[in-house]
């Protein structure tokens, strides 16, 4: 939602009148309060403009908030401006364009402009006093790493943040996704970074970015400011080195496999190098340029999918399990049957496959269009999700992914569906309120029975038969992350049928049973509820604020960065014009649009 200038003089905002600055007064967030991400203040005299006390101690806390927050935002806005916008948008204009042209493989370009890297000044101890080169120091720039040797050719520092993707922040981003001991775990994921340098250097540089949070959270105390000034201006050095070393593969990526016809498998391994960019994208929060970048990634994985073998099909796989059997071969079957160990490239594409659909239903519900994917989730997506891992499964469960069972996320999709097409009834002026009502009959009546269901799962039958060796987690484990999902997604669907009514008595109970739950999932989970916070949260009433905000008391940094700060600025800003918002035509897309660009919360 653009800001708007509101006509005539109004000497501006309470916030810029406390801070004594001129106001541009842009509705609902002047500039300067955007800029700064601080709270914006319209309509009636604050009680704390009293010239008084309350004035000073807010005017104190007011310098402390913009302080606190000055390097968080200079270090998100160096990383969206390096990545998400300098590096990505060049490649993803590559990709677009061979898509468009039906030629997938396009030959090498350089960008000679880019100047070579230079080591960073160390300021402070770190692993090059020990004999490991700086970020810069990489094995040559224009080989391609070839399974687990390019990582081992690495600096020992740059292994450090690989095993820190690995074991923090991978987990952190999905912290749901926890394969078994029988299936291929997340193997896919140390081939795919020691296969593509672009993938590496994506993963390095967004573990750089959690490390600064992380430093920011442990070293608070007023007597470690100037060892903390010291680190964090060496760790930024290095992230710049990754960003500019990023920039470079990205730019000199080879994808001429000599002219030959691409193979799936080549297929694959570019979309995953494709869907590595946008998780780093997605993670950095609403700088990204996120809706921009999704169409060639659905480009790829429609190409993978369009050519399955019709033989595999005739031996009774089903169309995703043909996919993945064109990929390569499983690393193990069961003789006479078709269950399947998948290897890791196979592994890789379902859980991008997975991934790909969650964010377009996500993003759907943002842009008010039908998710460009939503063919595909009856081939795709299980026809049962109940928590359960199924090793040999060819189609995914969500549940095992973003924490969210496949019947929610269809549901979701179909609800932006039909809000999709209500928004076209409305622009031709010829809305049939029976048809609007009996499309969402259905998706009502699913998810009434869905809910029910899971308010009822025994969780401790479901663990008294799991195998010796499943280290998997509890199936009941997405079970309460599932239903904040579900009860979100039926206030969805009111708002879609009645409008922004927040005293409707439906929006109230489901706020109300959100706000139960919310405080008790761990923090670690959090990020993965940030879409169904968010709904709640602009749903809520003014007693109930608190409520959602105090789900960020004395979080750190490294578990809000990106979509849970989003999500946070979103509801504070829908609370501020809860008073004067037109009820008739605000909805749930002008709330993810509120902060001047539409915002993915996956």
């Amino acid at each position: 939602m653009l800001a708007t200038r509101r006509h005539g003089r109004t000497d501006g905002c309470w916030t810029c009148k406390l801070r004594r600055k001129k106001c541009d007064e842009l509705r609902p967030t002047c500039g300067d309060c955007d800029s700064l991400e601080i709270a914006c203040n319209y309509g009636p005299k604050p009680t704390w403009m009293d010239g008084g006390e309350q004035q000073r101690q807010k005017t104190a806390s007011l310098k402390n908030e913009i302080k606190r927050n000055a390097t968080y935002r200079r270090e998100k806005a160096n990383a969206s401006s390096n990545v998400a916008h300098e590096v990505t948008t060049h490649q993803f204009n590559i990709i677009s364009n061979m898509m468009a042209s039906n030629n997938l493989l396009p030959t090498k370009i350089v960008d000679s402009s880019v100047p070579g890297n230079q080591a960073p000044t160390q300021v402070c101890s770190s692993a090059t006093s020990h004999g490991s080169a700086p970020f810069s120091s990489l094995p040559n720039d224009h080989q391609h790493y070839h399974g687990l040797n390019g990582i081992q050719q690495s600096p020992a520092i740059e292994i450090d943040f690989i095993m820190k993707y690995l074991d923090f922040v991978f987990p952190s981003l999905f912290p749901f996704y926890r394969p078994s001991l029988f299936e291929t775990g997340r193997s896919w994921l140390i081939v795919l970074l020691g296969r593509s340098k672009v993938a590496y250097h994506s993963a390095v540089s967004l573990t750089c970015y959690f490390f600064t949070m992380a430093l920011t959270d442990a070293e608070s105390g007023e007597e470690h400011s100037d060892c903390k000034q010291v680190r964090w201006e060496e760790v930024e050095q290095q992230t710049n080195q990754c960003f500019d070393s990023l920039k470079i593969h990205m730019s000199t990526l080879d994808l001429n496999l000599g002219g030959a016809p691409a193979t799936k498998l080549e297929r694959v391994e570019i979309l995953l190098n494709v869907n590595q960019i946008l998780i780093f994208e997605i993670a950095l929060g609403r700088s990204a340029p996120w809706n921009s970048h999704l169409p060639p990634a659905f480009a790829l994985f429609e190409e993978v999918m369009a050519s399955s073998d019709i033989s595999y099909q005739g031996q009774g796989q089903s169309n995703l399990a043909s996919v993945l059997l064109e990929i390569g071969h499983p690393l193990w079957t069961r003789p006479g049957q078709n269950g399947h160990i998948w290897s890791p490239d196979q592994a890789g594409f379902r859980f991008c496959a997975g991934f790909l659909i969650f964010i377009d239903v996500v993003g759907s519900t943002v842009i008010q269009k039908a998710p460009r994917l939503l063919s595909y989730h009856s081939c795709v997506l299980a026809t049962v999700d109940d928590g359960k891992y199924v090793v040999s499964d060819a189609e995914v469960r969500l549940s095992a992914i973003v924490g969210c069972r496949n019947w929610v996320v269809r549901s979701i999709a179909e609800i932006s569906a039909l809000d999709s097409w209500k928004q076209e009834r409305i622009d031709a002026n010829s809305l049939p309120v029976a048809e609007l009502f009996e499309r969402a009959s259905g998706i009502a009546s699913k998810l009434m029975n869905g809910i029910f269901e899971i308010q009822t799962e025994h969780t401790a039958n479901s663990a008294n038969h799991r195998a010796p060796f499943d280290t998997s987690p509890n199936p009941c484990a997405s079970s309460k992350s599932t239903l904040v999902w579900a009860l979100a997604a039926q206030l969805y669907l009111e708002v879609v049928l009645h409008g922004w009514q927040i005293s409707n008595a439906a929006i109230r109970a489901n706020v109300t049973q959100i706000i139960d739950l919310l405080p008790t999932v761990p923090p670690y989970q959090l990020r993965a509820l940030a879409w169904p916070l968010c709904v709640a949260g602009c749903l809520a009433l003014e007693s109930e604020e608190t409520s959602f905000t105090a789900l960020f008391t004395n979080q750190g940094k490294v578990y809000t960065a990106g979509a849970l700060v989003d999500a946070r600025q979103i509801m504070e800003k829908v609370w501020q014009i809860r008073p004067v918002l037109d009820a008739t035509t605000w909805n749930l897309a002008s709330c993810f649009g509120i902060l001047g660009s539409p915002v993915l919360l996956a």
